[in-house]
């Protein structure tokens, strides 16, 4: 599946967005699909009111053809798994916008129609089976990378940059056991972010679809939960 993604300034927000959505995350959920948006600080990470953005992420299934066809731009080349935002073929945007104004509620729709330069990627993971090799030790996306529904990157790496300082403080300068308690640590920890991000993201693949093992999307609240809200505020009537 692809995510598409994209940012509005504050004071691009149709109106209706300011009071239902600016103070909050929401979670849009149409079939086998998912947006999430939320609020984020302005330009020089200012979170003042009147100066903040509004971000979206949008996961759609694609198979493996579409995703090739979405990654290739007017000239005929491929760029793989993502695509630079200005080379995406502007069809596409249009066929995205207007998706978005068929199937989202329709203030979703607005914001997803009103980001003048949206992205694109192929959603994507990685799971390495060693993190030391030697005296070399792997951290943060050079060993896992999780799909972006947990929302990890920054602080999983910050945790084996962490676990990696507590491991050598431990073994008082025996650094091969160090580095075997870092990686034995950190492999699992990594392994068990990936998989969650995996089963969060499995009602959006095309293969799940075409065999019928995700074609009804979790209930919301339950997706909601999974994702990690310590409590529901209410749900949202968009129409």
């Amino acid at each position: 599946y692809i995510a598409w993604r994209g940012i509005l300034d504050e004071r691009d927000l149709p109106p209706t967005a300011h009071a239902l959505l600016l103070e909050r995350a929401a979670f849009t959920f149409p079939d086998n699909e998912l947006v999430v948006s939320l609020p984020v600080p302005g330009a020089d990470n200012d979170p003042r009111p009147g100066h903040r953005r509004y971000y979206f992420i949008w996961y759609r299934p694609a198979s493996a053809e579409q995703q090739r066809e979405l990654f290739t731009d007017a000239s005929g080349r491929n760029h793989g798994l993502t695509i630079p935002p200005p080379l995406i073929r502007a069809e596409f945007i249009a066929a995205m916008k207007e998706a978005a104004r068929e199937v989202l509620p329709q203030v979703m729709g607005e914001i997803v129609n009103r980001a003048t330069q949206p992205l694109l990627q192929s959603i994507t993971d990685l799971e390495a089976p060693r993190m030391v090799f030697g005296r070399v030790a792997l951290l943060g996306d050079s060993a896992f990378v999780a799909r972006p529904h947990v929302a990890a990157g920054t602080s999983k790496a910050a945790l084996d940059a962490a676990g990696l300082v507590d491991a050598l403080a431990a073994h008082d300068g025996d650094i091969d056991a160090a580095l075997q308690q870092y990686e034995r640590e950190r492999l699992a920890f990594g392994r068990a972010i990936v998989s969650h991000a995996r089963y969060l993201g499995a009602y959006n693949e095309v293969a799940h679809l075409k065999t019928g093992a995700g074609a009804a999307p979790r209930d919301p609240e339950q997706v909601l939960r999974e994702y990690g809200a310590p409590h529901l505020v209410r749900e949202v009537d968009f129409a």
